[in-house]
């Protein structure tokens, strides 16, 4: 294990697994440290590891800085993970786990050489239960989807949603269930009793001040009142 405090920042190294807390992270500097801490040996195959984002960490990176390790396990664990939009021809899939003790993400504004990025959120606790938030800057409207059938949820950039606003958005955050309540007959949009299509449901999310962006919060349990998954 390879410990580096600078200013009260840890990055603790260890072979299968990274955790950060406690101030500032540039990605690159992250790796920079990882690879230094790591044996030859285990740096030649990194396609299997785990990302930690602590309790007061805030990690930058960008979507071509991430590309390289976009099939590593991230978890967030109290901290914040901000990505910037920029990455030319990027469309990454990242797996990301909300620990109890939650956290968010920010996604920056779309640059005019954005890629895309589908965040495939799993929560740690059995009841979702976590202070979590999802920021989008630079969006004036965001919209969220809960497919009954499938039992999806969508939140940020989705097809054929129509609304010009939402193109702001660069990225997609999947989870599975109906975690954001979205399942009730005021969000209800086509299919249920006497068709052959499952419910559809949408949310439109908006904001008043685009430059801090549209803010999404988990709900807590008790506020999670769609449908059964």
């Amino acid at each position: 294990m390879k410990m580096a405090i600078d200013n009260g920042c840890s990055l603790v190294v260890r072979t299968n697994e990274t955790a950060v807390r406690n101030g500032f992270f540039n990605w690159n500097n992250v790796i920079e440290v990882v690879n230094r801490s790591l044996p030859l040996s285990r740096r030649s195959d990194l396609s299997s590891y785990r990302f930690v984002i602590g309790s007061r960490a805030w990690v930058r990176t960008n979507l071509t800085d991430l590309a390289r390790w976009s099939s590593w396990e991230y978890v967030l664990q109290g901290g914040t993970l901000e990505i910037d939009s920029f990455g030319p021809f990027q469309v990454l899939w990242l797996h990301l786990v909300i620990d109890p003790a939650g956290g968010e993400i920010i996604f920056g504004p779309k640059h005019s050489e954005a890629g895309l990025i589908l965040i495939d959120i799993t929560f740690g606790n059995p009841d979702r239960a976590a202070p979590f938030s999802l920021i989008f800057r630079g969006n004036e409207t965001l919209t969220a989807s809960y497919d009954s059938d499938t039992r999806i949820t969508l939140v940020g950039l989705l097809a054929g949603c129509g609304a010009e606003r939402d193109c702001a958005a660069w990225a997609v955050v999947r989870c599975d269930g109906d975690p954001y309540g979205l399942s009730r007959p005021e969000n209800w949009q086509q299919g249920g009793e006497g068709t052959d299509t499952s419910p559809l449901f949408l949310k439109r999310y908006r904001t008043q001040t685009p430059e801090n962006g549209v803010v999404i919060h988990l709900p807590t349990r008790t506020q999670q009142t769609g449908r059964p998954d």
